[in-house]
């Protein structure tokens, strides 16, 4: 679908939005269509931000409008189609401005809750020196016939049984993700990744075997359904890690250059990833409902120890500005250095200026490939869709 489409069309989409809302069920219907239409056929942008994940968006918009969340619906459909592509004044690089629909659920929008996580961790690690780095995956039994809002909440006691005896071991502070999978034999694979900071002087090795046992303590099932815990080191105690509070953007990040600040990068935004990895496993409407319902006002990720607190006031992504922001100027005042960004166009219009041989749409695109180190599924389908337009 191409950008001049939604234009024509998205005055209908509000128009019938409105009455939905005043209760025209004939309204419901022309909405519901049209947003269909625009999962149905995703522009070239949608597609390298959402990937593969037409059929659950689908499951989701059409659960979203059962529940009369026209709104949700609408910014859920179009998530994306408003993303602005910054160029930085002195034409050296370039970066996205997104604007998402803000869906627990969305393939997305899920990845820059994350990103938000990933940003107070870099401050920690790159303010102070740092303890012995873990990252441990804590599981449990998965049961066929239980919904996942009863695994959560059988996963959330024994956490909380565990928590203390973390603290004991000598955890300084943690970052617990969950990730959800629908098990192939029925049930929901609901699990908690935890990146662990050891206080001073903690033999890492040796606390993760207590981590086992205090979390099979914990989750009190049956001594023979007992599982070993997977872990592993990240890295031993050291120096702050400068690079890592460099890279604000969580879907086209610059790695670092330093061995110890890569291995943590990558498991950060692997643990961070969003849930586009997960609904290759939602089946149908129904499965997809449930997951969408459950995480609708989930906490996926959690902040324990010194890492609640925040180092330096974080700046949301959202609420960041092109040009000679307030924040910009205040900091120019205090002879710190600024990096001005000037708006490009939405993305999609980018691509297609791009297509059609514009110099500065592909000089952005470009930099925007070459300049990002990262692997991820979104920076392949960047990729491709570049080669596409750029040649």
């Amino acid at each position: 679908m191409e950008e001049h489409v939604l234009e024509r069309n998205l005055q209908e989409v509000l128009d019938a939005e409105g009455a939905a809302l005043r209760g025209d069920d004939g309204a419901v219907k022309v909405l519901l269509n049209r947003l269909m239409g625009f999962i149905r056929h995703p522009s070239k942008w949608q597609w390298v931000i959402h990937g593969e994940t037409a059929l659950y968006r689908g499951w989701v918009v059409q659960w979203l409008m059962g529940q009369e969340r026209y709104k949700m619906a609408r910014r859920f459909a179009l998530c994306g189609r408003g993303d602005i592509a910054l160029c930085r004044e002195d034409a050296q690089a370039a970066r996205v401005k997104p604007q998402g629909c803000g869906a627990r659920f969305c393939p997305r929008c899920s990845r820059r809750f994350g990103r938000r996580f990933l940003a107070r961790v870099a401050s920690h690690l790159s303010s102070r020196p740092h303890g012995g780095l873990w990252h441990v995956v804590l599981t449990q039994q998965v049961l066929p016939y239980e919904d996942l809002e009863h695994s959560r909440e059988r996963f959330g006691i024994a956490w909380k049984r565990a928590y203390a005896g973390l603290r004991k071991i000598g955890m300084r502070s943690g970052l617990a993700t969950y990730h959800v999978k629908r098990s192939r034999g029925g049930g929901w694979h609901y699990h908690c990744h935890l990146i662990i900071e050891w206080k001073e002087g903690v033999d890492g090795e040796r606390a993760r075997g207590e981590v086992e046992s205090v979390w099979n303590r914990a989750k009190k099932e049956p001594l023979h359904l007992a599982q070993p815990l997977w872990g592993r080191e990240i890295c031993a105690a050291g120096p702050a890690l400068v690079g890592l509070a460099e890279e604000k953007q969580m879907e086209f990040w610059q790695e670092s250059t330093d061995a110890v600040e890569v291995a943590l990068q990558y498991v950060l935004r692997d643990v961070l990833q969003g849930v586009e990895g997960w609904i290759g496993g939602v089946a149908n409407g129904k499965e997809a409902e449930a997951f969408a319902g459950a995480l609708d006002s989930a906490k996926l990720h959690r902040m324990y120890g010194e890492w609640r607190t925040a180092v330096v006031e974080e700046v949301d992504e959202d609420k960041e500005t092109e040009g000679s922001t307030e924040a910009e100027r205040a900091a120019s005042v205090a002879g710190k250095e600024v990096t001005v960004w000037k708006a490009i166009g939405g993305m999609d219009a980018v691509l297609m200026w791009a297509r059609n041989g514009d110099t500065i749409a592909r000089k952005m695109l470009i930099w925007l490939v070459g300049a990002r180190s990262c692997v991820s599924g979104a920076m392949k389908r960047l990729q491709i869709v570049v080669q596409e337009c750029c040649g």
